[in-house]
């Protein structure tokens, strides 16, 4: 019984001392999917000679992105493998949504400028508008 109460204490300390590793990985996971799906609609856009053609059904086309399911940018992120993806003359922009439960977003400017943000809600359409606050470190 002594065992076995030693044990859990030891689980619990082992789950205390490796979440932060947890976190990290987690938040690095998606931010990675993420630039991902911001590389191929940057190269779209340039072949096509607009981001507006890098829409969510032109980008579910790319093999490189069959692991990502793509949505629409009405639609939130609820997963680091669930991007959504807003697309206009103007700018194009992804969210995703990490385990943790943070979300971030990407925007690439017609000037090819990209900017990075956080948000609470993980719709592209609502982080187009969103002004920069970059990305913590994961």
């Amino acid at each position: 019984m002594l065992a076995l109460g030693a044990g859990g204490v030891a689980l619990v300390a082992l789950v205390i001392a490796f979440r932060p590793v947890a976190r990290t990985g987690a938040v690095a996971y998606a931010q990675s999917n993420l630039r991902a799906v911001a590389v191929v609609a940057e190269r779209v856009g340039s072949e096509d000679g607009s981001l507006s053609v890098a829409t969510r059904e032109r980008l579910s086309d790319e093999p490189e992105l069959e692991d990502i399911l793509l949505i629409d940018p009405d639609q939130g992120s609820n997963d680091p493998e669930i991007v959504s993806v807003f697309a206009t003359d103007r700018a194009w922009t992804g969210t995703t949504r990490a385990e943790t439960g943070e979300c971030f977003w990407i925007r690439i400017e017609a000037q090819r400028q990209t900017v990075l943000g956080t948000g609470t809600d993980c719709s592209a359409e609502d982080a187009s508008s969103a002004t920069p606050s970059g990305w913590p470190e994961p």
